[in-house]
């Protein structure tokens, strides 16, 4: 596996489009971090304000290799200049989410800490894998039968580390409705804890006519996936929706029978892109021009998620972290993929990088190869 160091090279192949080429550069830079099917995306506004959003998964995991993922958010930040993160939201307590809080902690300050409140995968609610048992630590498999042991770590343990790592740090519990202004990004949060904002935002509020689709939910990975942090970023004339792991039930509260988000220009796939979220209810209200897929070789970019992205009328493009080993047939053009042969270590580390102007200038960038496209908000 490469050396972090050499996400430097790639870069400079984009100097055009770095923060240190204009002194006056007006843009936001949005970093999706391959922290391998996780969540970690780092904002920085042109005055250099910070906010992150997860933190990936637990140091010492097998899941990123030699590097963790608190290794790569810390190089992603200093790239960019950034020597304190001011804000790191949460936004639910499951491992790849929530599990590189306690090492990134060693690598860079951080000023602030957003979440829901407490953990809430409690006993007789769903885990990832079956529902939480009577004592809250074991797991009853979802086809019945007696508790299983717990092999790992649960949800509930990865709360109690947070909690500890955290103490000292001011922690903001959000709730729906509320508005965090972090140098010129605003970020409005549309659900917190299962509950949703009370009316459509400005430009939101039509009837929703996917909302006769909706298909009955499947378990949804977890109950802590329900209640994640949900928000509705904006910088000049692009909006951004960054819903963590929110599940088609929750979206169906969102955006059903009307839409109380409306339209935006960038999406971070929700769910990494796997079954459980991102439905077609969901993206006839948002119809982003943009998608940003954070996927792993073998986690997420799911065929029946991809179809109503791709669909949705106003759709310019879907960027990928990484190539599918499952379904290489929608993978779409290699250089819209930072890290595309998902069976070799040699791409791995390696992120997307997003250049957003208040004009509506949305430069993608490539920062395996430096390869870029620029699109525009609105439409």
């Amino acid at each position: 596996m490469k050396s972090i160091s050499i996400l430097a090279t790639a870069l400079a192949t984009a100097a055009i489009f770095s923060p240190a080429a204009s002194a006056k550069d007006d843009a936001l830079q949005m970093v999706s971090i391959d922290v391998e099917g996780g969540g970690g995306t780092l904002f920085v506004t042109p005055d250099g304000r910070s906010l992150l959003i997860d933190a990936g998964n637990p140091d010492a995991s097998s899941v990123t290799g030699a590097h963790d993922s608190s290794e790569r958010i810390a190089a992603a930040a200093r790239q960019l200049g950034v020597k304190r993160i001011d804000f790191v939201l949460i936004t639910h307590y499951h491992a790849d989410h929530v599990g590189g809080v306690v090492g990134l902690l060693k690598r860079i300050p951080i000023g602030a800490f957003i979440d829901h409140g407490p953990n809430r995968e409690i006993a007789g609610t769903q885990a990832p894998n079956g529902m939480i048992g009577p004592d809250g630590r074991t797991v009853v498999p979802l086809t019945g039968g007696a508790a299983l042991p717990a092999t790992a770590k649960m949800t509930a343990d990865y709360y109690d580390e947070y909690l500890k790592a955290i103490a000292g740090h001011k922690r903001i519990v959000a709730k729906a409705g509320d508005v965090f202004h972090i140098g010129g990004l605003t970020d409005t949060i549309v659900t917190a804890d299962a509950k949703m904002i009370a009316k459509p935002l400005p430009g939101a509020g039509e009837q929703n006519p996917g909302c006769k689709d909706m298909e009955p939910l499947l378990p949804n990975g977890g109950e802590e996936n329900t209640r994640s942090v949900s928000s509705l970023l904006t910088f000049g004339k692009v909006k951004i929706a960054a819903f963590g792991d929110l599940t088609w039930d929750r979206e169906k509260d969102l955006f059903c029978p009307l839409d109380k988000v409306g339209k935006v220009d960038v999406y971070l796939a929700s769910h990494h892109g796997t079954h459980w979220s991102g439905s077609p209810a969901m993206l006839d209200s948002l119809q982003p021009i943009v998608t940003i897929m954070g996927n792993s070789p073998t986690k997420g970019d799911d065929p029946e998620r991809v179809k109503p992205i791709e669909a949705n009328p106003r759709f310019a493009a879907l960027w990928r972290l990484h190539g599918s080993r499952e379904h290489p047939e929608i993978d779409g053009a290699p250089d819209m993929i930072a890290n595309p042969d998902p069976d070799s270590n040699k791409d791995h580390d390696y992120n997307l990088r997003l250049r957003i102007r208040p004009n509506g200038d949305i430069t993608v960038i490539n920062e395996r190869n430096g390869f870029n496209k620029t699109y525009h908000a609105g439409g």
